[in-house]
């Protein structure tokens, strides 16, 4: 998954030629360079002297807010979400009254308080605040390269809904604006790189998913400093990419490698750890390492709870993750609950109507199948199934695989007429599709 936080810092106005920047500017400038650098202790205090100077200023000056908004984004590169939350809505009315290209400003203020309802979990209403950003910007100058960052945190966004078709077009077009302005090495470029190589990974496409994070990485070494926590990034997702392509050990590597980065430049508190300590879960729970990828599960979950990200949908893998560990394990008690949480969790983020909930409703039908709790997982199959049917269409693959499960759990239980009905349904559609049926 991406970790890159594409944040909006807003910077001065314009100057007219031989005018000075104001005092008050300057340090709010040297408190952006100071946040771009992770020197985060040292901006904060910045910030926060630019906060209690501005409060003194007339009600229309907007140095408040922008203060304001900046402090926010380096509390959400910390993990801090309620507070970036909190400044990010007080600046924003002032933002949202600006008139003329003065209100293109308002595009980055929406665009980070989208970031925070993604990290969040409320996915409708960052994508509503994402188009809202791209707008804004567009009616001004469609060829803005500040379009670029709703752009791709819009793209993130889809990807996590699972809709990463929708995701590339909009992932090349804020890759080939920030190309254009900035040429090939630039963070921005690199955080483009990253979404798109997310979204070809989705797509399947694994190999020129690697080529994207590689070139993601390789750019970020070359414009970040020693430590970064975004160099973290690129680490994680090539190791998503190895550990796909079953290359286990290599990708364990990468991953641990990336926790020590992020772990070092933003403590062991951070929640964006949790998205990296549970691929690195899974990855030794492949290799068979049970106990380690318990507690590597544990404290990510414990982590993502403790910075209010449950609502995110990585928080949800995680705890299916773990209802999976303890059927290894024997624990069957503990492993329903968790697999009927993370269900509840991907529908409140997603919808009644996801595919995720589907697959998430496919693992508690074979969870209890196992248990021979027949009639438990034929209701979960039969909700997975009619899901597919309203969102692929009846005559869909996905729904001839659900069919072919259904035909499994019947032949089980010796229900052999309404086995052979499910299953000459599932082969009816595999055959108009010329593919081979799956048992």
């Amino acid at each position: 998954m991406r970790l890159t936080l594409l944040v909006c810092l807003n910077g001065f106005a314009m100057l007219a030629q031989g005018q000075e920047m104001d005092p008050w500017e300057k340090e709010i400038e040297r408190a952006n360079l100071l946040a771009r650098e992770a020197r985060y202790e040292e901006a904060e205090a910045l910030y926060k002297a630019a906060i209690t100077q501005a409060e003194s200023f007339s009600e229309d000056d907007m140095r408040l807010a922008k203060a304001r908004n900046n402090l926010g984004a380096l509390y959400h590169s910390l993990g801090r979400y309620a507070a970036a939350e909190e400044l990010y809505q007080k600046a924003l009315p002032h933002y949202e009254k600006l008139q003329g290209m003065a209100k293109s400003s308002y595009s980055s203020v929406l665009n980070n308080l989208a970031e925070v309802h993604r990290m969040r979990g409320s996915y409708a209403e960052a994508e509503s605040m994402y188009r809202k950003a791209i707008e804004v910007r567009e009616q001004f100058n469609p060829k803005d390269k500040d379009i670029g960052a709703p752009l791709n945190n819009l793209a993130v966004l889809l990807n996590h809904m699972g809709r990463p078709k929708e995701a590339e077009p909009v992932a090349r077009r804020a890759l080939a604006m920030w190309e254009k302005e900035y040429g090939p090495l630039h963070t921005h470029v690199a955080a483009a790189l990253n979404t798109l190589g997310e979204t070809t990974r989705l797509l399947g496409n694994l190999d020129e998913a690697g080529q994207y994070h590689r070139r993601a990485h390789e750019v970020r070494l070359k414009t970040l400093p020693e430590g970064h926590p975004d160099l973290s990034a690129g680490l994680s997702n090539l190791g998503s990419i190895l550990f796909m392509k079953g290359q286990n050990e290599d990708s364990a590597a990468l991953y641990r490698q990336a926790i020590e980065i992020r772990e070092k430049a933003l403590g062991p508190m951070h929640p964006t750890l949790g998205f990296l300590l549970n691929n690195l879960a899974t990855v030794e729970q492949k290799m068979n390492r049970l106990q380690q990828a318990e507690d590597l599960y544990r404290r990510a979950i414990n982590l993502l709870e403790e910075s209010g990200t449950t609502g995110h949908i990585d928080y949800a893998k995680a705890v299916e993750n773990l209802a999976s560990l303890f059927v290894l394990q024997g624990k069957a008690n503990g492993a329903e609950a968790l697999y009927l949480r993370a269900a509840a969790l991907r529908e409140e983020a997603l919808g009644p109507r996801h595919n995720d909930l589907a697959v998430s409703y496919d693992a508690i039908a074979r969870f209890y199948a196992d248990q021979g709790r027949l009639t438990e997982a034929e209701r979960y199959l039969k909700q997975g199934l009619d899901i597919r049917e309203k969102t692929f269409g009846p005559e869909s693959t996905e729904v001839a695989i659900s069919l072919r499960m259904l035909g499994n759990l019947y032949a089980a239980d010796k229900r052999d007429v309404q086995a052979d009905i499910s299953r000459r349904r599932a082969d009816s559609i595999f055959k108009k599709q010329s593919l081979t049926p799956s048992h």
